[in-house]
């Protein structure tokens, strides 16, 4: 929990390179849902929580370390040659869709004590009208919720197949597949 920087240790390891899949809040689009009003409730301020605590950090390191190669970008190669730091190529897989709303859109299917558990905090309704649904997206392993996931990492990462194709080099002449 207390890994603020996260990127550090593959760096400091001798990483050139570095793939980040991000679980959300990383370049996360706006939610389709109504937005909330009044105080929020224990569930909302957990979930904030929770984010803060494991997704922020992440995002705060890739934008530090794109901060980094571009100011070394402007440096003259001898310059450069003098410092310890280098530019580390950063490729950033993160989820196209909110994950709030997939999870607003599955919490029926989890198991009844967890939902009246959830309901205590301050959980409540389904899909565009959910409130709290990101706490509940930290205890959604339920299968459908799951393989919604893992379609959405694989079409992100499909329709960006030539940046991961370059990130790693694997462009050639056997490229057909």
């Amino acid at each position: 929990m207390r890994q603020t920087v996260p990127l550090s240790p593959a760096i400091h390891l001798g990483a050139q390179r570095v793939m980040v899949v991000g679980a959300g809040r990383m370049h996360e689009p706006p939610s389709q849902r109504a937005r909330e009003t009044g105080y929020p409730t224990l569930a909302q301020i957990a979930g904030h929580a929770l984010s803060s605590i494991f997704l922020d950090a992440l995002a705060l390191d890739v934008e530090r370390l794109e901060r980094i190669n571009r100011t070394l970008a402007l440096l003259p190669e001898e310059v450069l040659a003098h410092t310890p730091l280098r530019p580390v190529k950063a490729l950033v897989i993160a989820p196209s869709l909110s994950l709030d709303d997939l999870a607003a859109a599955h919490m029926g299917h989890l198991p009844a004590p967890v939902r009246a558990l959830l309901r205590g905090a301050g959980v409540s309704g389904q899909g565009s009208q959910a409130k709290g649904a990101t706490l509940a997206s930290y205890l959604l392993f339920v299968a459908p919720f799951t393989r919604e996931l893992i379609a959405l990492g694989e079409a992100d990462t499909l329709a960006r197949r030539d940046e991961v194709l370059d990130f790693f080099g694997w462009r050639g002449e056997d490229d057909q597949r």
